[in-house]
Formats: structure tokens, sequence, C-alpha cells
């Protein structure tokens, strides 16, 4: 973690992540997960850089996401079509 750098952007703003060095997380099993362990779940550490999206109006969205640490890196793009709430 040290070492991780990265960003995103949505629809061309800039979102600078947070950073989480390594928490523990609980990962419960629920009816046709494929997750396993004890219990019905199993604890696990979480780290890495993460961005939280605000609530995104219907339409088309372009969120691209960065980043590198050591030897790793990632570069992904995802094109996002939000639908209006039908009632």
């Amino acid at each position: 973690m040290a070492s991780a750098t990265g960003w995103a952007a949505l629809d061309g703003k800039r979102l600078d992540p947070e950073i989480h060095r390594g928490e523990t997380i609980q990962i419960n099993r629920f009816a046709g997960s494929h997750v396993i362990g004890a219990d019905g779940g199993f604890e696990t550490t979480g780290c890495g850089l993460w961005i939280q999206l605000p609530p995104l109006e219907p339409g088309s969205h372009v969120l691209v996401i960065r980043g590198e640490s050591g030897t790793f890196r990632i570069s992904v793009d995802y094109a996002l079509t939000v639908e209006a709430e039908r009632h």
C-alpha cells in the first residue's frame, strides 16, 4: 500500500481516492452466494484506494480508473447508462 497511487474521473471530473491501509472486514454468505467459509462467512483484510460515486443522474456517464502499486497497474474505462426510475 505504501507505493499505491491512483485516481478516477467521472464524466471528466477527477475524484481523488480515500486510502485504506488495512482494515479487518467481515464477508458474510447469503443464499445462492459462492462465498464460502466457516459459519457462512470469513474475515479478511480490505485495503486499497477507494472512491465513492455520487448518485448518478439518468443518462450516459463515463468512469475512468487508473492506479498502480509496484509492478501492478490498472486502467479501466466504464461506459455507464443510468435509467430513470419507473413508478
